[in-house]
């Protein structure tokens, strides 16, 4: 698939290179120690120079569970929980790299912390390979242990996308693991989530999708991609995460993202990013599901994205090729929650690529609102007429390159 061809030769080289070239045979310096105090249960993330690729952190002088930043198990990030029961006071804390060992840097214990309960609101599954799981929620440390129907599972630091660290700001929200077995497509599963103490989540139970969607994502050169992770009332939620509870498995790729722009700063039109998508799809062979998403400037109505690949919007456009693609206008955004409306708008527009319509919103601030009158009050989830129609409409009423958008629908507005 894809989402793993990004690493190809020259990184791999590039890694292997990084990893004699990490081995400097001089002690770790730490750079930075982020927060400097806290109670005990505090995520602190060490970030260091020279020694080796990895290591593991010494608090007052003893070794702690040190978790990485990148999912690939190298790198010069470790986080660490300080140990709850820890007295107040100023404590070492040292790198050990390569066989050597930092100076010591200053982290201030300002009371012993109580190890709490951890909650569950709901996973991701990032591909069909069943080999990776994604479980969200509160109150997670990096000493939090993951159960899988009653096995306790190995954790990842980052995500399925290569070298995609977890933010610190949500070690606290999020867990990324492998099921000891890999998971079949329809299966059903429950989840814990334990901290110190034996305090244990109650269980979350999840069905595996049984429909999957490649997804392409290509930029313009200077126009970003949506973020991964954003936070909002209180939830961590990702675009996957989104279809995940809708019954579908995203496989995202990103493929391109620094493409010059065909239009040399102009518009597009319809017929613009029929172009471009053209020129930048690449289909899967057989009957995969695949859509692609466009990530450019601006387009000839001032919108935020749209859903172009419908036989309205351009003409002879072949029956296969029907909901295959929708572009997200990044020059339409602004205001301080303008990344929030960003992914939010990404999944809308995907959203009519699976034949959601504006009248799925079900009266409630759900992803198929238009987020340009949806105001501030929003979250990243699909109301119960979407998801119904998402997880069990007959497939080639959902699946990208199926029935012509809107077909037996009440309305064929696409943006």
């Amino acid at each position: 698939m894809r989402i793993y061809r990004q690493l190809g030769l020259l990184p791999v080289l590039a890694v292997l290179f990084g990893m004699l070239a990490g081995c400097t045979g001089k002690p770790p310096v730490i750079q930075s120690m982020t927060p400097a105090s806290g109670p005990g249960g505090t995520i602190v993330e060490v970030r260091f120079t020279q020694g080796g690729l990895g290591g593991v952190v010494l608090f007052d002088g003893t070794a702690v569970e040190t978790r990485y930043a990148s999912n690939l198990g190298l790198g010069k990030i470790l986080r660490f929980t300080v140990p709850y029961g820890t007295a107040a006071g100023n404590k070492d804390v040292q790198v050990r790299s390569d066989g050597e060992t930092s100076a010591a840097s200053s982290f201030t214990v300002t009371a012993g912390g109580t190890p709490e309960s951890p909650q569950i609101d709901g996973v991701e599954i990032p591909n069909r390979e069943g080999k990776e799981i994604t479980v969200f929620g509160s109150k997670f440390t990096t000493l939090s242990k993951v159960f899988i129907d009653g096995v306790e599972v190995k954790r990842y630091a980052g995500s399925s996308l290569p070298l995609r660290a977890l933010p610190l700001e949500f070690v606290d929200n999020a867990i990324i693991c492998e099921p000891q077995t890999p998971f079949t497509l329809g299966s059903t599963h429950t989840v814990q989530v334990r901290n110190p103490g034996n305090n244990n989540s109650p269980d979350f139970t999840f069905k595996v999708p049984t429909r999957v969607c490649m997804m392409e994502f290509d930029a313009l050169d200077g126009i970003p991609l949506p973020d991964y992770y954003r936070f909002r009332n209180n939830t961590l939620s990702t675009m996957r995460r989104g279809y995940t509870e809708c019954g579908w498995i995203l496989e995202l790729s990103y493929d391109d993202t620094a493409i010059p722009d065909p239009q040399a700063g102009a518009v597009f039109t319809p017929a613009d990013m029929y172009s471009f998508w053209q020129a930048n799809a690449n289909l899967p062979g057989g009957s995969e599901f695949y859509m692609h998403g466009a990530f450019v400037t601006a387009d000839d109505q001032g919108l935020l994205g749209i859903m172009f690949m419908n036989t309205g919007s351009v003409p002879s456009l072949p029956n296969a090729e029907r909901r295959l693609g929708f572009s997200v206008f990044r020059n339409a955004f602004s205001g301080s929650d303008l990344e929030d409306k960003y992914l939010r708008t990404t999944m809308h527009e995907a959203g009519h690529g699976f034949n959601l319509l504006h009248s799925d919103g079900d009266g409630v601030r759900s992803i198929m609102n238009q987020t340009s009158v949806v105001g501030s009050n929003f979250r990243y989830i699909f109301s119960d007429n979407s998801c119904d129609h998402l997880e069990s409409h007959d497939i080639d009423a959902v699946g990208p390159g199926g029935e012509a958008f809107g077909s037996g629908r009440s309305c064929n507005n696409l943006h």
